[in-house]
């Protein structure tokens, strides 16, 4: 279990730096508007990701759940039954691809010059996603043997595979968008093989063969993956249909912008969720063997958080500093309305990291048709006074990014935390105080290590990193005081002196 927390954060630490180097870079280049294609692109490509989650989504639970419980057979079929539904998925997309890109000057605002560019772009996402169906299922051996360190190491191979795609087609051609939508097809080739070496190397008796397709556990997975799919549309609604309506009535440009200030704390949402998934395996065993999932939740809870909060903190209070380095070809102004929507963009992060295996409960429990709809609801809010907002009264990025805040914030306030405690068969007020304690622990670490940068300056990488290092070292003590308790800093003790 830690095994895989360890290996997932060393190597998303690897992938958010290799980003790190490419974001400006390619923002460089290409300029703001391109930037955001690349944004806008991903988010269409999301579109057809709803229609997938459907049965994807629940996929790897169902065959582990079957698994765990001795019945190869069923979990055979259930395997095999996705990947023949896969390859259905895979041929509706490319027709509503085709139509899509053959149409899409009438659809989305795009200057001539970069009209064959971003069609090439999405082209080749669309390709990609195909592929990227069956690389996820395929992951599903590693999770049966909590052996997620395993995906880990493969996808940091991938990310430095695309980061040297990316980098070697700009150097060597005339700089274009689609060389990222290349790059990124080939390092999903990458992982499609090397999920087929790792099946092997298991050697699980789980196996594929186009006879034990049934339609009857289609059913059963689309029945309980119809609502991660609508989890889906509200994230797509939330984020991509955001950037859409920016496109439409304000700019591309300013779509870029918001795409950029985007950039960083998406990174940070990934990493809670990349932290929060790592415990999903043991907690599905736990579950699949009918015992108590209470403690080992809230334990998640506090070991997300407390990986996650004191990097949170720094970065809020750095953030200037670091867009002022990692964009200096920005102006200071930019930099600053930047700083003011990365903020913003923020609030959610934090309460994400202070609740986000309590979502993960929904698909354990298989109870997933409340969330959905309440998050589509929120969703269909967001979207519609964004809409309004910007059809009526003069909305811009900073009132975008304020009603997803809001939206966001208070529906896992109001709804995750109790929802999770109805799933568990526990009351609805079982972990509002761990959400509580870690949100005033986030709050204590801003307090004490704010004062600490207004007698620090940064003007260089190096100086930033060492303000990082300080700050977020500070924090993680006063987190790790304040999050665990006695025991299990104990136990957290003992088991460090062990390895070494």
């Amino acid at each position: 279990m830690y095994l895989n927390l360890l290996t997932t954060i060393i190597v998303f630490a690897l992938q958010t730096a290799i980003n790190f180097f490419l974001t400006p870079y390619i923002l460089r280049v290409l300029g703001d508007e391109a930037y955001g294609f690349l944004a806008l692109a991903n988010s269409l490509v999301n579109y057809g990701f709803i229609l997938t989650l459907v049965i994807n989504s629940v996929a790897s639970r169902f065959i582990a759940s079957s698994y765990h419980k001795g019945n190869f057979a069923r979990a055979s079929k259930f395997y095999s039954s996705v990947i023949v539904a896969n390859l259905i998925f895979s041929l509706i997309v490319a027709l509503v691809s085709f139509v899509f890109l053959v149409k899409i000057q009438s659809i989305i605002n795009i200057s001539q010059a970069l009209l064959s560019d971003v069609r090439a772009t999405m082209a080749i996402y669309f390709i990609n996603f195909s592929i990227g169906l069956f690389n996820a299922l395929f992951s599903v051996h590693a999770f049966i043997k909590n052996q997620m360190y395993l995906i880990s190491i493969r996808n940091a191979i991938s990310t430095a595979i695309y980061a040297g795609c990316v980098l070697g087609l700009f150097w060597a051609f005339e700089a274009m968008i689609y060389y990222t939508a290349i790059a990124a097809l080939i390092s999903s080739i990458f992982v499609f093989f090397s999920a087929l070496f790792l099946n092997h190397k298991f050697g699980l008796n789980l196996h594929f063969n186009s006879k034990l397709f049934r339609t009857k556990f289609v059913y059963v997975l689309a029945r309980s993956g119809l609502f991660n799919s609508l989890n889906m549309l509200s994230q797509v609604l939330i984020s991509g249909a955001s950037l859409l309506l920016v496109n439409i009535f304000i700019s591309a440009f300013s779509m870029g912008i918001l795409a950029l200030s985007r950039s960083v704390t998406m990174i940070i949402e990934s990493f809670v969720v990349t932290t929060a998934v790592a415990w999903n395996p043991r907690l599905v065993a736990l579950h699949a063997g009918a015992k108590p999932l209470k403690d080992e939740v809230i334990l998640a809870i506090k070991s997300v958080s407390f990986v996650s909060l004191p990097l949170i903190a720094t970065f809020g209070i750095l953030a200037d500093e670091f867009y002022t380095l990692w964009l200096p070809f920005k102006s200071k102004e930019e930099i600053e309305f930047i700083y003011e929507l990365v903020l913003i963009s923020l609030v959610p992060s934090i309460i994400f990291a202070s609740s986000r295996p309590l979502i993960s409960i929904n698909l354990i429990t298989d109870k997933l048709k409340k969330p959905a709809l309440v998050t589509l609801f929120m969703a269909v809010c967001v979207f519609c006074i964004q809409l309004i907002g910007l059809s009526f009264f003069e909305f811009g990025l900073k009132e975008i990014a304020i009603v997803i805040t809001i939206g966001i914030t208070l529906k896992i306030s109001l709804f995750d935390i109790a929802n999770a405690g109805a799933n568990l068969g526990l009351k609805l007020s079982t972990f509002y105080p761990i959400y509580i304690k870690c949100l005033a622990v986030f709050a204590l670490i801003t307090g004490i290590i704010y004062p600490i940068s207004n007698m620090l300056s940064v003007t260089n990488w190096l100086e930033f990193l060492l303000c990082c290092t300080l700050m977020s070292g500070l924090g993680y003590l006063v987190g790790f005081v304040m999050i665990f308790n006695l025991a299990q800093r104990a136990i957290f003790i003992a088991k460090i002196r062990g390895r070494f």
